[in-house]
């Protein structure tokens, strides 16, 4: 007598969509040339300018938002030196807010290479960065005034 057995084996899969947000964040290049071959998507500078941009500024918003950034596009180069413009997409249950994304790029601006960042010409979804961070310690300050009042009884 011959026995035979059957084994069936069942796979679920499931697939978890997370809600995603896009921001569209604009700087200005002030010391490059713009050419017209950063029209198209296609050309070689086009292609060159965006994958050097991606490669230095998505791991620092990798770094800075480990937990929403998920990704960098370069989207489009017009005049004006260079203006560059990206899309970057976050997951919708923790968006960074503007300034915290325009000070990514602020942050960066000393440390790029082959592109420059304008720090006053950052926009995020068209509301204007703050710019520069402008700091003063409190010792400054203080020598500051206490140099003012010297000058001043010199009179």
């Amino acid at each position: 007598m011959t026995s035979t057995s059957t084994t069936t084996t069942t796979t679920t899969t499931t697939t978890t969509t997370v809600a995603t947000v896009n921001k569209t964040v604009i700087f200005r290049s002030r010391l490059d040339t713009y050419t017209s071959d950063l029209e198209n998507a296609s050309s070689p500078a086009f292609k060159n300018r965006a994958s050097n941009i991606k490669a230095q500024l998505d791991p620092k918003f990798k770094e800075e938002f480990p937990g929403s950034f998920r990704s960098l596009e370069v989207v489009a180069f017009r005049q004006g030196s260079i203006i560059n413009e990206m899309k970057l997409t976050f997951e919708s249950t923790s968006v960074p807010n503007n300034t915290q994304i325009a000070s990514v790029l602020i942050n960066a601006a000393s440390s790029v290479t082959g592109f420059d960042i304008e720090g006053s010409s950052i926009t995020v979804d068209g509301l204007a960065s703050s710019g520069v961070n402008h700091k003063i310690s409190l010792l400054t300050a203080f020598c500051l005034v206490l140099l003012s009042w010297l000058l001043s009884s010199q009179q």
